[in-house]
């Protein structure tokens, strides 16, 4: 029973925050000395984003054209609820038991909504393509930012070639089960191939309609999971299941003993479902008024990731054991199955959230490595930083991003180990080092100097705390 009840406080505790850290964040904006010029127009709007980018010495080369939905796609798509749980949901579980859901991913959230209100004002005070390393640079000098960057762009790197690995291995192994074919790695690598050239493609020559394939993976997720607790609810419910199933440490088994190792290495699992929550912020110069829309894309991304994924997670856990279907897909595709009945739609429109998460994590890496080479970070800047003038889009930036991702997938499978886990880490490691380093450089200047950046989005007082959490 204590269980139970320490389990409902942590979740009272993150829903608490998550409301708190919205209300003195708009507060904060009410307070502060921005105005929005799109009372006056789209084109008055876009004039002051011009001039708040003139302001950091940039030219404005990239078009201005997403809007709110479209910023919040960038985070929330990157971040990848459905097609991270696809790959990750099962191996979780299976290692820490029900209470990763329980316990595990509340305690994920709470942290995760410290790094991203954290990351959420320094996005506010520097509205650039070059997100966190600029913030860096801004904070710390040039070299600090350049080492921000170069991690920020190894960390993205990475999860994008584990987002193709994993859409890859499981449309295969879905595949080879439903036409009778023996799955191989040459099919595998063709697919991995193809669906990498498809999003460089589309990144290259669908410029135009990105925002739309932004705002079209969120409207995907959320018809996705919907879909899923709905049929789940209407084949399976209501049972003579307990919520208590979700806070005892079942099946946490660590070398072949109850350890409480296996809760915390399964719960490190789905670490990978927060991780890229600064999408939008490399967005931020094709965004319309970035300063307000950018923050509240990373940090309301975050948020909604928590809640559709802790209602969805725990109705799957709570009726696993009546659900039917093969042994051999992971336990969230299985759900994905059984919610209609043994049909594949559902499990059809999760491989393509899949897919639409890599195309906008592609789309971040052509933006991180635009902007690097931009200041000239990199070898062969002029290149890479050149950007179309009729599809206002980095292109060489956005090949350049493909081949080093097939690249780091290519050294993951030689490396003899599970490239899925070995991606994973990688990707985590680099990109919360990479957070780590503007956040320490913030709470260093605010010891010396108490005026906080100038960003509309702030939560005031609660900052230090809030990044002090954040940084831990």
């Amino acid at each position: 029973m204590m269980q139970v009840m320490a389990g409902v406080m942590l979740l009272a505790a993150v829903f608490a925050a998550i409301i708190l850290g919205a209300r003195k964040a708009q507060q904060s904006i009410q307070s502060s000395k921005y105005q929005s010029m799109l009372k006056y127009g789209l084109q008055t709007q876009l004039l002051q984003d011009k001039h708040e980018l003139h302001r950091f010495g940039l030219a404005q080369q990239l078009r201005r054209r997403w809007g709110g939905l479209s910023a919040f796609g960038l985070s929330f798509n990157t971040m990848a609820l459905i097609g991270g749980a696809a790959f990750l949901f099962g191996p979780a579980t299976g290692e820490g038991g029900p209470s990763v859901i329980g316990f595990g991913f509340p305690m994920l959230a709470l942290f995760a909504l410290a790094v991203s209100a954290s990351l959420a004002e320094l996005a506010s005070a520097v509205p650039t393509a070059g997100g966190i390393h600029h913030a860096a640079s801004a904070l710390g000098g040039r070299k600090w930012g350049w080492r921000t960057g170069w991690l920020h762009l190894l960390g993205h790197l990475a999860m994008l070639s584990l987002m193709n690995c994993a859409f890859a291995a499981l449309l295969e192994e879905f595949l080879s089960a439903r036409f009778g074919y023996e799955a191989a790695v040459w099919s595998f690598w063709c697919l991995a191939i193809f669906i990498t050239v498809l999003q460089a493609a589309i990144n290259h020559w669908g410029s135009r309609s990105l925002s739309i394939h932004s705002a079209g993976g969120v409207m995907l997720q959320v018809i996705v999971g919907m879909s899923m607790l709905a049929g789940l609810v209407w084949l399976f419910w209501p049972g003579g299941y307990s919520p208590v199933l979700l806070y005892q440490l079942q099946n946490a088994e660590w070398n072949g003993t109850v350890h409480a190792g296996a809760s915390i290495s399964g719960t490190m699992l789905l670490l990978k479902l927060f991780v890229g929550l600064d999408g939008a912020a490399h967005g931020a110069e094709e965004t319309i008024e970035p300063r307000i829309r950018v923050p509240w894309a990373i940090y309301l991304s975050t948020a909604y990731t928590f809640v559709v994924g802790f209602i969805l997670f725990s109705f799957i856990l709570l009726s696993v054991t009546r659900m039917e279907g093969s042994a051999s897909m992971g336990l969230f595709l299985q759900a994905a199955t059984a919610s209609w009945g043994g049909s594949s739609i559902v499990v059809f429109l999760v491989f393509l959230s899949l897919w639409s998460s890599g195309l906008q994590s592609m789309t971040l890496c052509s933006r991180i490595l635009f902007s690097l080479a931009r200041d000239e970070a990199l070898p062969m800047s002029k290149r890479w930083s050149a950007v179309s003038v009729k599809l206002q889009v980095p292109v060489q930036a956005v090949w350049l991003s493909a081949c080093l991702s097939l690249i780091m997938l290519v050294t993951a499978f030689l490396s003899n180990r599970n490239e899925t886990v070995l991606l994973l880490t990688f990707a985590i490691v680099c990109l919360n080092l990479s957070y780590a380093v503007p956040i320490a450089l913030k709470l260093k200047r605010r010891k010396k100097d108490s005026r906080p950046l100038d960003a509309p989005w702030h939560l005031g007082g609660w900052s230090t705390a809030v990044n002090g959490i954040a940084l831990a």
